[in-house]
């Protein structure tokens, strides 16, 4: 047999009789379960691993992992948040789109832009409102809330307003968000 597998005698018969220790140690299993119930189940394999790290027990990231996969410790995944963006399905009624892609105006105060931006803040999140003049590329108006709402829109438009004092035959261009085609908006 050893032959036809080419390997040695001894070789083939001390593979035969190693010892292979596939237990998992009860001290790194308990630790392991007591870190992750004080995490409410959240913990991970990197953060028990750091854990086991921190306490200095002797066991590498295999040893951690086979422990883990043993008691069935498994750490939740946060969620990433993704804020509520434009909602074009609004049903509400839409202004035709009379920039038709075409954004290089002849004149200041012919055509203003606009876009609500989420900003995320250590208080959750706030909304940028901001008009510009796609002539002079600049800000015309700004506003910021803590809500997404048309009132958001409405304060920019009348700053926008105040400012420029547009003549008639402007184009107000957005992206036909629910807060741009709200009502309280036109």
């Amino acid at each position: 047999m050893a032959r036809v597998l080419g390997v040695s005698r001894s070789g083939y018969y001390k593979y035969l009789n190693r010892h292979k220790d596939r237990s998992v140690a009860p001290e790194l299993t308990n630790f392991l379960q007591e870190k992750w119930l004080k995490s409410r189940k959240n913990y991970g394999f990197k953060r028990l691993f750091q854990e086991v790290k921190k306490s200095n027990l002797p066991y590498g990231a295999r040893k951690v992992r086979k422990a883990m996969k043993h008691c069935k410790i498994s750490g939740k995944q946060r969620k990433q948040f993704r804020p509520l963006t434009t909602n074009s399905k609004h049903g509400g009624r839409i202004a035709p789109d009379l920039v038709q892609r075409k954004f290089h105006p002849n004149e200041q105060n012919r055509i203003w832009v606009s876009d609500v931006t989420f900003i995320r803040t250590s208080f959750g999140w706030s909304y940028l409102c901001v008009i510009l003049d796609l002539y002079s590329r600049k800000t015309v108006g700004w506003s910021l809330s803590n809500r997404n709402d048309s009132q958001l829109v409405c304060d920019t438009v009348l700053k926008a307003v105040l400012s420029r004092n547009p003549r008639k035959g402007l184009i107000f261009h957005s992206d036909r968000g629910s807060n741009f085609c709200s009502k309280e908006t036109r």
